[in-house]
Parts: C-alpha cells; structure tokens; sequence
C-alpha cells in the first residue's frame, strides 16, 4: 500500500499543474462523499453529483486560499462543504418537482450528526480497501485467507472452518491471528492518509 500522505497530498493539491495529485484526491475522498449524500436521503446519480461539485468547491476553495486553519479543522471545512451541496442538490430536486406538485427539503443534521455521518461512511471506504489489500498479499496464502474470512467475518465458528478447509484447528486461529494483524496495519496506514485533521 502506497497512499501519499495527507500532508504531502495537500501540498501538491495547491499547484494546479499536477493533475496526478487531484486524481488522487479525487479517488480518496469521492466515495465518502457520495457515501454521505446517499446517508442523507439522496439518490445515486445525485449523491454524485453532490461529492463532484463538492470536489470541485473544495479544490477551487483551497487553491484559492479559502481556508483559514485558525477557524477549525481541514476536515471540518470539507463536511461543511459536502453538507453544502447535499442542500444546494436537495433544492434543484425540489424545484424540480414543484411541477408535479408540493415537495419538502429534508432537514440536513447539524454539524456533530454530518461528522458522524462521515466518520462512518470513511470507516466503510478504509475497510474495502484494508479487505482488498489483504486479499491481494501473495504472503497469506489462499487458505489462510479464506479461514480468516470464515472466521472474522462470516462469522463461523473455527472447529467448523477447520473441517471444511481441511485444517487444524490451530491452523484456523492462526490464519485468523495473522490476517486480523495485517489488516490493523493497513487501517492504520489508511487511517494516516485519510486523516485531513493534518495539513501542510
């Protein structure tokens, strides 16, 4: 795994010549940002639409100099912007509908719900991708791997893994042992380079 550090990402993201630094950007953080917007009621294509257009406020904001760290956090200021044009989305949807008949906006939550919201939908992101970086180590080995993922997460009991693997019932714990191990560490490594609470 090699995810470029927050800070280094955010140093980049400045020199609108490197493209390569946004496309980085862009890949990390769309997903939660569709991720959010689908938590707030939106549908697919817009949650979307969302994230790209809060992708883009954020990039234009931050090149231009719209963040001011002594009023809060990076990460703080890419939520409110999410929470932004989830709203901004929500009242097109509206207005689209007045002509079919009376439509709602729905209250968006306040700034403590938005970071639990993203907390989470992160979470999710980082744990695909941990999953997908366990499952493509040539070190574990196929059956190690899938007694790992019997055990952890489907959530069977070992002695039954053991006999359907063709394991023991050492070999089973310890499959899991080392699986669980390698997989904190990629979260732990993904957890740095997700975080937006550090900044050039």
């Amino acid at each position: 795994m090699h995810e470029t550090t927050t800070t280094a990402l955010l140093q980049d993201l400045g020199d609108p010549s490197k493209q390569a630094v946004w496309e980085e950007f862009d890949e990390r953080y769309r997903p939660i940002l569709v991720g959010v917007g689908l938590r707030l009621g939106l549908g697919r294509e817009d949650a979307a639409d969302a994230a790209q257009e809060a992708l883009l406020r954020f990039v234009k904001g931050y090149r231009a100099g719209a963040y001011d760290r002594s009023r809060g956090r990076l990460r703080a200021w890419l939520i409110g912007i999410a929470r932004h044009c989830v709203r901004d989305v929500q009242a097109q949807r509206a207005r689209r509908r007045e002509r079919h008949g009376p439509s709602q906006i729905a209250e968006l939550p306040d700034e403590r719900r938005m970071t639990l919201i993203w907390d989470e939908q992160q979470r999710r992101i980082m744990l695909e991708k941990a999953l997908a970086e366990l499952r493509s180590s040539p070190r574990l080995g196929a059956p190690a791997l899938r007694a790992f993922e019997m055990t952890a997460l489907e959530r069977r009991p070992a002695p039954d893994v053991a006999a359907e693997l063709g394991l023991s019932l050492n070999d089973v714990y310890l499959a899991k042992h080392r699986c669980l191990r390698r997989l904190r560490s990629i979260l732990t490594e993904l957890d740095k380079a997700y975080s937006l609470d550090a900044g050039p």
